[in-house]
């Protein structure tokens, strides 16, 4: 069964672009993603959700160059991560079926109490807010579901690797909705 909804789905690939191939050299691409699109896990956070855009530009047949910008939270905002960076994807034919990587900067802020003992031996709590720069490159993988000519479905599961601290290292999937054309 899932070998022939494998085969029905490169047919559809197939079918909606009728030229050579739906990722070749000279077209562009966009992506967003909305809120609630990027599930993400990490021994630093618990889940989180996040917006984001990409756009990219295919330099040959399959391979395209990205550049990206995403924002993550946790639900209550104790936890916010702000990403920048440049990638590649490399597509497998026809099929939709990519690899990627990213190269991303990544300025992260959290919430945390930070307690204070006074001279008196009391305790005060305040709430802190450190802050820090990481380089976080990623890998992903995913498929690009067209809809239409143009317009495809990109679920996408990615691991990014911390270099800051490696309890900020973390697995997560994406959706988002894409746009391939050519100017």
């Amino acid at each position: 069964m899932v070998a022939l909804m494998m085969a029905m789905s490169v047919n559809a690939q197939k079918i909606l672009n009728d030229s050579g191939t739906p990722f070749e050299e000279g077209k562009f691409y966009v992506n967003a993603a909305w809120t609630g699109s990027t599930l993400s896990y990490s021994k630093s956070t618990d889940f989180q959700l996040g917006i984001g855009a990409k756009a990219g530009y295919f330099f040959m047949d399959n391979l395209m160059g990205l550049a990206v910008v995403d924002f993550n939270s946790s639900g209550n905002f104790d936890y916010m991560k702000t990403q920048l960076g440049v990638g590649a994807r490399w597509y497998f034919d026809t099929v939709g079926i990519y690899v990627g990587g990213i190269a991303k900067y990544v300025y992260t802020r959290e919430k945390n109490d930070v307690a204070i003992v006074a001279a008196d031996q009391t305790t005060v709590f305040y709430e802190g807010h450190p802050s820090f720069n990481d380089f976080r490159p990623e890998i992903n993988a995913g498929y690009t579901f067209f809809l239409n000519r143009n317009v495809t479905i990109e679920p996408e599961v990615y691991y990014e690797q911390s270099f800051k601290k490696n309890d900020y290292s973390g697995f997560g999937l994406r959706l988002g909705l894409s746009y391939y054309f050519n100017l």
